[in-house]
Parts: C-alpha cells; sequence; structure tokens
C-alpha cells in the first residue's frame, strides 16, 4: 500500500478485500509462508481458485514472492503477507463500510476458529506466559484516539518480532513457535444507552 498516500483510500485495497477467499489466504500468509498449493490444502478450495486469488493478492500489492521451488517438473511459487497487509490495519478501515463488515466477520471468526483450535488441543495453557486480557472501559474522543494509537503500536512492535524471528529463523534449526496475537479496540454494543 502506497506510503505517500496515506489518507487516501487505496483502489488496490479495496479489490483485494472483495472476495473472502483472499482475506483467508491473507490471514494464513500472515502467519507463515506457503504455495497456492498449500493453500489449498489448508483452506480447502480448488487449486485454480486459491492461484487466481493469490495473483489478484499479489497484483494489490498485499503479498509477495519469496521462495520458488522446482516439484515434479514444474515452478512452485511461494508467498508471504507484505507488513502492513494484516486485517485490522488502519488503512483497512477506508475500505466502504459493506466491504469492511464482510472483513471484519471474516476475521473474527478465523479468530475465535484459532482460539477454539488452541483451547481443544490444550496449547492455550501450555505456557505460563499465555496472555489473555480484555477489558470494558468508558473514554472521551480523545481517550479512543489513545486507546487505538496504543493498539497499533503494539501491532507494529509484534509485526517487528515476527519479522525479526522469521529472519533468525531462516539461519537456524529451530522449530518454529506459532502463536495466535490479537489487539483490538471497537464500540460497545449499546454504549450510548448504558452510559457507557
Amino acid at each position: 500500500m502506497p506510503p505517500s498516500r496515506p489518507n487516501l483510500l487505496d483502489p488496490h485495497l479495496v479489490r483485494a478485500l472483495a472476495h473472502p477467499l483472499r482475506v483467508q489466504i491473507l490471514e494464513v500468509l500472515n502467519e507463515r509462508q506457503a504455495s497456492p498449493n498449500e493453500l489449498m490444502e489448508i483452506l480447502d478450495y480448488p487449486l485454480g481458485n486459491v492461484a487466481y486469488h493469490t495473483r489478484v493478492l499479489e497484483k494489490c500489492g498485499c503479498i509477495e514472492l519469496v521462495a520458488t521451488e522446482r516439484r515434479r517438473g514444474a515452478i512452485e511459487h511461494y508467498f508471504r503477507a507484505k507488513p502492513r497487509s494484516y486485517i485490522g490495519h488502519q488503512d483497512w478501515r477506508k475500505v466502504p463500510r459493506s466491504v469492511r463488515n464482510e472483513v471484519s466477520g471474516a476475521s473474527l471468526e478465523a479468530f475465535i476458529d484459532r482460539v477454539i483450535d488452541g483451547l481443544e488441543a490444550g496449547t492455550i495453557d501450555d505456557r505460563e506466559e499465555t496472555t489473555l486480557s480484555w477489558t470494558t472501559m468508558a473514554v472521551d474522543e480523545l481517550g479512543w484516539s489513545q486507546a487505538t494509537e496504543v493498539l497499533e503500536e503494539a501491532m507494529a512492535r509484534l509485526q517487528a518480532v515476527h519479522e525479526q524471528s522469521r529472519k533468525r529463523l531462516e539461519i537456524t534449526d529451530e522449530e518454529p513457535i506459532t502463536i495466535v496475537t490479537g489487539v483490538a479496540a471497537f464500540e460497545a454494543a449499546g454504549s450510548a444507552e448504558n452510559g457507557q
């Protein structure tokens, strides 16, 4: 997404989010690099659909080619999400509300699925440092701006940790630890009636 146009709606972004499969592909590629063949298996969609939507995401600048590998006489392409392409980044908020609701719903559904998977597998409580916290607060307009700023900074720092870890993992034999992180700030339903 062009940094020179921070306050304008990027038509490429709208196009990238126009299909729920693209959102799912982005979510996988935020966690790891993968080829369309691997995405097909993870997301349970036909290869033609996955390959098409992967090309659209690449053309829109949301993902990048990171590796190629020869497989059975063909070249397999491996992609990963570009750093500012995660769902929930403030750039996504510039997308029209009709598209935003679908994207937010798909993103939350994917997050909840990961939470349920972690609970069922018992991995949520495997580590002493597991962090689960949420709170409801009453803020004014300035407080709202400050809260979203804090969350954006936290997400940027987490993205830096991810990138640094990825680079270290490329040169070590260490097994990667897949973690799920989430930050959210949204107006509570009925907050005006409750005086919050």
